[in-house]
């Protein structure tokens, strides 16, 4: 664990914690963390602590968008659910719309880690006036996403993979497999479309469901529209 507090321990009254999930802090980071405030301990930790006394702000940090951090994050938001805490998500790359899905779980925010080494106090301030913060280059999408979900009782029409949302998950042969299962194809119809055999197909599948933790091809669709990972186009 690292933890600094400022000269004058006895003003800290409020902690910031970080959870390194993935352990991509820097030296340099963790020194430019641990000095954010002058008011307020930071504590770095790589697991959840069992003591949360006077934790205002958690951010769990994450490397990327694969599916062992999206069930982390998920299980993360669910201790602290019921805790006077800001709870955010703070990326290494750059934050994309597919972690819109955990404001369900009254997530507070998403911001990335150079943003926040830029701009930590206008983080925290935004999170003590407000209760929310979202980093600007998400405004736009945040948009997009209220306008879609205020077209959800038109008919769908398809729907579609959000290939830029498992581009770092998926294979390009998996992603055209996965939006060809959610046109309705079977595997020979696939197989053709795709103009390989049938067995490569099948193949392809098995990797997919593995790599989404599915049991077969209808639970797969139903994880991947549970993680906003499909546009429905109406």
């Amino acid at each position: 664990m690292h933890s600094m507090y400022s000269p004058q321990d006895t003003a800290i009254t409020e902690k910031v914690l970080f959870i390194d999930y993935d352990q991509c802090l820097s030296d340099e980071n963790v020194e430019t963390l641990t000095s954010i405030s002058s008011d307020k301990e930071v504590i770095i930790e790589k697991s959840f602590p069992t003591d949360l006394d006077k934790i205002r702000y958690v951010f769990f940090l994450i490397d990327d968008f694969h599916i062992d951090s999206f069930n982390w994050l998920e299980s993360m938001l669910a201790e602290v659910k019921d805790r006077n805490t800001y709870r955010m998500i703070m990326t290494k790359a750059a934050p994309t719309r597919s972690l819109f899905q955990f404001f369900a779980q009254e997530l507070s925010g998403i911001v990335s880690l150079d943003y926040f080494l830029q701009q930590s106090d206008r983080v925290l301030e935004t999170l003590d006036e407000y209760g929310v913060f979202l980093e600007q280059s998400l405004h736009c999408d945040l948009v997009t996403e209220l306008h879609r979900k205020k077209l959800k009782d038109r008919p769908i029409k398809r729907l579609v993979l959000r290939t830029e949302d498992v581009q770092y998950i998926l294979t390009e042969n998996e992603k055209k497999v996965l939006q060809n299962i959610l046109d309705g194809h079977n595997n020979r119809k696939i197989a053709e479309i795709m103009f390989l055999a049938p067995s490569t197909i099948s193949t392809v599948i098995s990797h997919l469901l593995k790599k989404l933790g599915a049991n077969d091809r209808t639970d797969a669709m139903v994880q991947i529209i549970r993680r906003g990972w499909v546009d429905a186009v109406r």
